[in-house]
């Protein structure tokens, strides 16, 4: 079996093994974005194809809303590869359980809260903007219908987070992907054959997601079936118990601190867009999807590292934690270097073919031509972040990560502004890959002091 359910007792981490958890988390991580181009896609291919940027604003709201909220699934990972690592599988499970209320209860608070939510992000993205009023009317409808998703999605990111813990990554995949197929044949439907633009968008993105979290259901009872049974390993007077809730809700607030403001960077990327007219927000909003299957396709090999470090640290006590440690950074960096030159050149490649099967002649696709040597570089901008991403979480360290990521904000934001302002649409795109740069330095200073946490030499 390529996956395991427990940690294995060598000190040592083979390259098959990380191979075995990276796959199927890479792909489960890149169809995220490729939902998006999807989309783009299909509106490319209706009679309204200036509905991309609807989506591009809209989508802002939903990434910096579940963005915010991967606290959820980072911190079940963490918590549950250290509970497997100490070999403790009622705290695995109570972990799965703690994650998936409080994403739930979330969700349900944004479905109620949709109304001053949508109010207030559309009027802030309004400030500065060049596009039109019917990009932000079809945005609305876009964020109108796809909010019902919200208990769904965040309750699925402790199942995602449940599943790479314990080493079944494949069925983080096969969930993923079936939302995806799903999805691509809903857009179809709703978008290419019916019309019906943003909103068709929305609607199949919202069936899917609950689809999604259905399925998490079925694949979470096989993990418990083959781990003692659904009935056994429950002791539901330390499921909320006072010394984990602390522990979960301190963890919790950092990444949630560390997330919120990487949404928002990403967000304050779309709305400075908006600054160069719908056509540039168009090509940037399609440049992105393909930055981000490049940083989420990369995942994978952060993933494991979540995992492997999780279970190193919590079998620190007993010889061979930091051996564990040390080999499975060193081994994960190694293969996500490979995966990002492989990446690169890739783009390099395949760039122009990408773009056109992306954007239809014209305008918009020169201009996402413009922008696209951005994306080309970005596998070996993004890599090293992502991946000292994955060690942090595995360790629970969202101190240092929050830390890090309020330095480098602090100086995208302005830098942004006036890079913006001087070289237009580049100096935008150049801010935006330094601000990743820089999260991997800020990172990089604290790495030795989680290192000198294990006794071991």
């Amino acid at each position: 079996m390529a996956n395991q359910t427990t940690p294995k007792a060598s000190t040592s981490i083979s390259y098959r093994r990380i191979f075995a958890l990276a796959w199927p988390a890479s792909v489960a991580s890149s169809v995220t974005p490729l939902l998006g181009a999807v989309d783009v896609w299909a509106l490319a291919h209706s009679s309204r194809p200036l509905d991309v940027a609807a989506i591009g604003l809209g989508s802002v709201i939903f990434s910096l809303a579940y963005w915010s909220f991967g606290f959820i699934r980072m911190s079940v990972a963490g918590l549950t590869a250290q509970a497997a690592g100490s070999e403790d599988e009622v705290e695995a499970r109570a972990a799965l359980i703690r994650g998936a209320v409080i994403g739930a209860g979330i969700g349900l608070a944004l479905v109620i809260l949709q109304f001053p939510i949508g109010y207030f992000a559309f009027e802030a993205m309004r400030v500065g903007s060049g596009a039109s009023p019917d990009t932000f009317a079809s945005a609305q409808t876009y964020f109108a219908i796809r909010i019902w998703g919200a208990p769904f999605v965040l309750a699925s990111y402790a199942a995602f987070g449940w599943f790479s813990a314990r080493e079944r990554t494949d069925y983080l995949m096969i969930v993923s992907v079936a939302i995806t197929v799903l999805n691509i044949g809903l857009d179809y439907i709703f978008v290419v054959h019916f019309n019906w633009g943003a909103a068709g968008v929305a609607a199949g993105t919202l069936i899917a997601e609950i689809f999604g979290f259905f399925a998490c259901l079925l694949f979470i009872a096989i993990v418990l079936i083959r781990n003692g049974g659904i009935k056994s390993h429950w002791r539901f007077n330390e499921l909320w118990s006072a010394r984990q809730v602390r522990r979960t809700i301190s963890i919790n607030r950092d990444i949630f601190i560390r997330t919120v403001l990487l949404a928002f960077c990403f967000a304050w990327f779309i709305q400075r867009s908006g600054a160069f007219g719908d056509v540039a927000l168009a090509a940037n909003q399609t440049l992105l999807q393909l930055f981000l299957f490049t940083g989420l396709a990369l995942d994978g090999t952060a993933i494991a590292a979540e995992t492997l470090v999780g279970q190193a640290l919590g079998a620190k006590d007993r010889r061979g934690g930091g051996q564990r440690y040390d080999s499975a950074v060193r081994r994960t960096f190694e293969l996500a270097g490979i995966a990002a030159l492989l990446f690169t050149f890739f783009y390099w490649l395949a760039g122009d073919a990408l773009i056109a099967l992306l954007t239809p002649a014209g305008d918009l696709r020169e201009a996402t031509r413009t922008y696209m040597p951005w994306v080309i570089i970005s596998p070996l901008i993004v890599v090293a972040g992502f991946q000292l991403d994955g060690v942090f979480i595995g360790a629970t360290r969202a101190k240092e990560m929050r830390n890090s990521m309020i330095v480098s904000t602090a100086i995208f934001l302005p830098a942004s502004l006036w890079a913006g302002a001087a070289f237009g649409n580049h100096g935008l795109w150049a801010v935006f890959s330094i601000f990743f740069i820089l999260r991997a330095l800020t990172l990089l200073v604290y790495l030795p002091r989680l290192r000198a946490s294990f006794s071991e030499p």
